[in-house]
């Protein structure tokens, strides 16, 4: 089950994933989601998009299903999606189990530690520098959204689990920015609401 999906429904198709640890994701509609697999049963609690339910078919590894309750006489009720991609390294190195994962973050001034949330809206936690900040990736580039504090892109290698970049826009001999895995986060207590979307 996990990994990357196109979910289609009459309103069009757009990406989707179903992350470690029963956590669901959609960078279109962003919610707190959980997801469930008994048997062949996919059940997903999207929050404030509803509630759907799929068979999963293993073979192709498709889904198709609709939203719940499920409604004969509505046409739109129904949705399907196709397996695209499992999750890369990069991906599950943020990631972690399923909440996301606490790294040393290294810049000229020193070291502290940050985290990198899988909560639904992909927050980005720092306690030294708090500002409300987001996270995305796109194959091996991470992008943090900080703020105040500005945007940074980084390389992240999943192998060593470390990553390396710069301020966008800076100078990277001066703005240079450094990290390194320390440890997977574990409890729903990591799971935060977000002014940007509720």
């Amino acid at each position: 089950m996990i990994g990357w999906y196109d979910l289609s429904w009459s309103g069009g198709t757009f990406p989707i994933c179903f992350r470690p640890g029963g956590f669901f994701f959609c960078p279109k509609f962003q919610a707190p989601a959980r997801w469930t697999l008994d048997g062949d049963t996919v059940d997903v609690d999207w929050g404030r998009y509803g509630k759907y339910e799929f068979a999963f078919l293993p073979d192709t590894r498709r889904l198709e299903g609709n939203a719940v309750p499920k409604n004969e006489a509505d046409e739109a009720n129904w949705r399907k999606a196709e397996f695209k991609s499992p999750l890369s390294g990069e991906e599950l190195a943020l990631i972690g189990d399923g909440f996301g994962t606490e790294w040393e973050f290294e810049w000229s001034g020193g070291t502290f530690p940050v985290q990198f949330k899988a909560d639904g809206y992909n927050h980005f936690k720092c306690i030294d520098f708090p500002a409300h900040a987001h996270w995305s990736l796109h194959e091996n580039k991470l992008r943090i959204h900080w703020g105040d504090y500005g945007e940074y892109e980084l390389e992240v290698n999943n192998e060593s689990k470390t990553m390396e970049g710069a301020a966008v826009g800076g100078d990277p001999t001066r703005d240079w920015r450094k990290g390194k895995f320390l440890r997977c986060l574990e409890d729903s207590k990591t799971v935060e609401k977000c002014d940007h979307h509720d």
